[in-house]
């Protein structure tokens, strides 16, 4: 027996509407999110064995967010794959990557504050950004739907 094409429609779209309920986060997941982010750039600018430190701190921290986010949900999607949000992912990545050069730069120039500088930045940024990247999937869900 075969499916009528309309009700197979309508299950994947009821699917669908059911996937972004589930998206409602606490505003804590973006502080958690943003001093990761922003620790992850200020690391680059530390003193050989503490930048070691927090980079290795940041990634755990991002570990155990994927993983929390998984137990929370039940699933994870990478900032890469949906196809317009995706702009979003590689443009915070941009950013965050530069802040982490000028962290650097500010190590080798004896700017021993560009660290705190660049962290903060990140953190801001990866804010943003995580909301951003959020806004738009959630709208190109809901465009696919229609």
């Amino acid at each position: 027996m075969t499916e009528d094409p309309k009700d197979a429609l309508a299950s994947i779209r009821e699917a669908r509407e059911g996937v972004t309920g589930t998206l409602t986060y606490p505003v804590g997941w973006d502080f958690a999110y943003g001093a990761i982010c922003g620790l992850m750039v200020a690391s680059q600018g530390l003193p050989t064995p503490w930048a070691m430190l927090a980079l290795v701190i940041a990634l755990a921290g991002l570990a155990i967010s994927v993983q929390w986010w998984r137990n929370r949900v039940g699933w994870w999607v990478s900032g890469y794959s949906p196809k317009r949000a995706r702009w979003v992912a590689i443009g915070l990545a941009v950013i965050l990557i530069a802040l982490m050069g000028l962290s650097i730069w500010g190590k080798h120039a004896g700017m021993v504050w560009m660290p705190l500088a660049t962290g903060a930045a990140g953190f801001v940024s990866a804010i943003i950004g995580g909301r951003l990247w959020m806004h738009v999937w959630k709208r190109e869900l809901s465009e696919a739907q229609g």
